[in-house]
């Protein structure tokens, strides 16, 4: 699935027509001769950048401008004859061009009804209205992303899979099996739900059951960076009590999520020492005040679930903890490479 791609180093640059790999060799040739760069038709150039925007968008919809920086800088190795000439990097104008390719790439997709670029095109903006603010910015990794359904499904036969998926679930014994197919089916639709109708996390659960099991969750889990995440948001100088609450394993459920947009319950064992150390028995992942996952092992698959429920219900990140998971996306899971400030300091004393 494009969406789980990590962005390739180097980037590989595509083939192109055999005229346009014809006339690059030669002047290749050449310009390892003499340093001539090649002078580029208009043709030749929309062609080259028509082919490595396909390339990107097959990749990702909304690449960063480091990412697009690294197109550019991959498309000059390759052909050096297209290096420009001057006291830049030797491909400055091939990164504003393939940038703005991309973006006309987009709106022929949009106009062609790709669901994914429509949904983030730009809201109102018509005579007379205010423009600012207009566009569904990216929250996370990939923006808003929302693929076309698989071909020959539409809304209604995939809405006849869902509820397949949820009778299937209510047999005493289930079939995995099945039950991982028509998820996977039901993916594009499940997201079109998601994005367009934003949904609260209760409605996206009832809806689809399955989503809370572990056999879907347990991708994440695979993915996550060893950490001392109990000590993560106070190193960013953010409150880790908004992000983990202890409690009883005798205390009601709904007490003590009560106020709990997002986090994770720590269930500790009700001792009657009260001089003893407390037993951690499991932890628990709250969205909205609802326990969705429970009986959790350990802390550091807690969190993988709860960045992976919040990615996939499109649910926002706590401004009392923004740096706390922008760590987690941006540098456990590796999803972009722009961060912020704060956040990057922390990553280059990471891997130093």
């Amino acid at each position: 699935m494009r969406s789980t791609l990590q962005w390739p180093s180097p980037f590989p640059i595509p083939a192109f027509a055999y005229d346009v790999e014809l006339r690059l060799r030669k002047a290749n040739e050449v310009y390892e001769q003499t340093n001539q760069a090649l002078s580029v038709p208009r043709e030749m150039k929309s062609h080259i950048l028509e082919k490595i925007a396909e390339a990107v968008f097959a990749v990702k919809a909304y690449p960063h401008p480091e990412e697009i920086e690294t197109v550019a800088s991959a498309l000059v190795l390759k052909h050096p004859c297209l290096t420009e000439p001057g006291k830049g990097k030797g491909f400055d104008g091939w990164k504003m061009s393939i940038k703005y390719k991309l973006g006309n790439y987009r709106s022929k997709l949009r106009s062609a009804g790709c669901h994914e670029v429509g949904v983030n095109r730009k809201r109102g903006g018509g005579d007379g209205e205010d423009k600012k603010n207009t566009l569904k910015r990216a929250k996370r990794g990939e923006v808003n992303y929302l693929p076309d359904h698989p071909a020959g499904q539409s809304d209604d036969t995939l809405e006849q899979e869902r509820l397949i998926l949820v009778e299937e679930l209510k047999k005493k014994t289930k079939n995995e099996t099945l039950i991982s197919q028509k998820m996977s089916l039901t993916f594009s639709f499940r997201r079109k739900e998601i994005v367009e109708v934003v949904p609260m996390v209760s409605e996206v659960l009832e809806r689809w059951p399955a989503m809370s099991l572990p056999n879907e969750t347990s991708n994440i889990v695979n993915h996550r960076k060893q950490a001392v995440l109990e000590g993560l948001p106070l190193f960013l100088r953010e409150d880790p009590s908004a992000l983990f609450r202890k409690c009883l394993d005798t205390s009601p459920a709904e007490r003590q999520t009560r106020g709990m947009k997002v986090g994770i319950l720590v269930v500790t064992e009700d001792d009657v020492a009260p001089s003893t150390q407390p037993t951690f028995t499991n932890f628990a992942v709250v969205l909205e005040e609802v326990v969705v996952r429970k009986d959790i092992s350990d802390l550091q698959s807690a969190v993988a679930y709860l960045f992976g429920l919040i990615f996939a219900l499109d649910f926002q990140y706590p401004k009392e903890l923004k740096y706390t998971f922008e760590v987690i996306e941006k540098v456990f899971m590796e999803m972009g490479t722009h961060c912020s400030a704060k956040v990057h300091s922390l990553k280059t004393k990471l891997f130093l």
